[in-house]
């Protein structure tokens, strides 16, 4: 739609030439004729009596600055109309992207989550909410970068925590192509579970949590993938991952109760990092016998990860160590099925660098 009262060519505030429609809506390219840049335009449209409200939330939008963050320029009144004049980022938006070229992989829709969230904390700092986060406001662009667009608009005062769902349901768009609407993906992969905790009816876990997850899904593999890709890895390379998941847990001081192979996280150097445990808790296959959660259970959790990395399946009752080596009876301790007879953590930190064969 081409509102009446926004003509190609038209001036605004003397500077802002108007061009042509981006996409619906009141928004539009635009030119700074002082500056010689292209801008977006856009006419806030709201009822007379919220014109100054308006105009001082899309003025505290302008100080905020943000790599990650479309930046509002200027926000001039023209016939008494606050208009709004934003920073114009070359890219595709994310909803073009998806719907012409399929879902995101996952490495680079948690890139892409990085650069939203770390956007919507640096607003939120400054005390703004976006409030309309969705994939259409996420632009793409040519260097990998996403900047978020539409700040400056009312934010019809809601609250931080709804730019976090929104963003969740703007990831789970980047995957899966389509909205949550009521049923989220399914897939115990860490962003897919990532994404529902978001979701959940009862709120988002930490804005940390949150970031931590998409950090090192963007920059590292998890377990899981990294054995589905590669196979099973070396039992003295599995060791060593067990030992810095086991310093982690210590560092924990409580119960973590979700170690699995989709929430470790290894590096370029082979360096492991447990994510913090997210609402959907451990799978099946790496719940320890006795079901409660407990200390000595994140440690037969933690073997059950182990046994996946080096033979490249979970434990079952039965299954063969064929690949385990010296790391064996190591396993053999950790899977008890008795809490009483699987390793201290002194005697399985011990145990652990006789297998990596390595000081750490």
């Amino acid at each position: 739609m081409v509102y009446p009262d926004m003509p190609d060519g038209r001036t605004i505030a003397g500077r802002y030439r108007l061009l042509e429609p981006l996409g619906a809506g009141s928004v539009r390219r635009g030119l700074d004729e002082l500056e010689r840049r292209d801008v977006v335009v856009r006419q806030l449209r709201v009822p007379p009596e919220l014109i100054d409200s308006a105009t001082r939330e899309a003025r505290m939008a302008a100080l905020v600055r943000h790599a990650s963050i479309a930046r509002v320029l200027d926000v001039p009144l023209e016939a008494g109309r606050p208009w709004v004049i934003a920073e114009f980022v070359r890219g595709t938006s994310l909803e073009q992207a998806v719907r012409s070229r399929g879902p995101l992989p996952v490495a680079q829709a948690a890139r892409m989550g990085v650069c939203v969230l770390a956007a919507l904390r640096a607003a939120h700092a400054a005390g703004v909410v976006h409030g309309r986060l969705d994939p259409g406001k996420v632009l793409l662009t040519w260097t990998g970068r996403a900047v978020l667009a539409g700040f400056g608009v009312p934010s019809l005062s809601v609250r931080p925590s709804s730019d976090l769902w929104s963003l969740a349901a703007t990831l789970h768009f980047a995957v899966e192509g389509r909205p949550p609407g009521q049923v989220p993906a399914e897939g115990a992969d860490p962003l897919r579970s990532l994404v529902r905790a978001m979701l959940h009816p009862s709120g988002s876990p930490s804005v940390e949590v949150v970031a931590d997850t998409l950090q090192r899904l963007a920059l590292d593999q998890p377990l899981d993938r990294l054995v589905a890709a590669l196979g099973p890895l070396p039992p003295a390379e599995v060791a060593g991952i067990g030992l810095d998941v086991l310093a982690q847990l210590q560092s924990l001081g409580g119960v973590h109760g979700a170690v699995q192979p989709g929430s470790v996280f290894v590096d370029g150097e082979g360096r492991a990092r447990l994510v913090a445990p997210l609402r959907s808790g451990t799978l099946p296959d790496y719940t320890a016998p006795e079901g409660a959660q407990s200390r000595e259970a994140d440690l037969w959790s933690l073997g059950a990860t182990l046994f996946t990395a080096v033979e490249g399946r979970p434990p079952a009752p039965g299954a063969l160590l064929a690949r385990a080596g010296t790391l064996a009876r190591v396993l053999f301790r950790l899977l008890s099925g008795n809490p009483a007879d699987r390793p201290s953590v002194d005697e399985l930190r011990r145990d652990l660098r006789a297998v990596a064969g390595v000081r750490r």
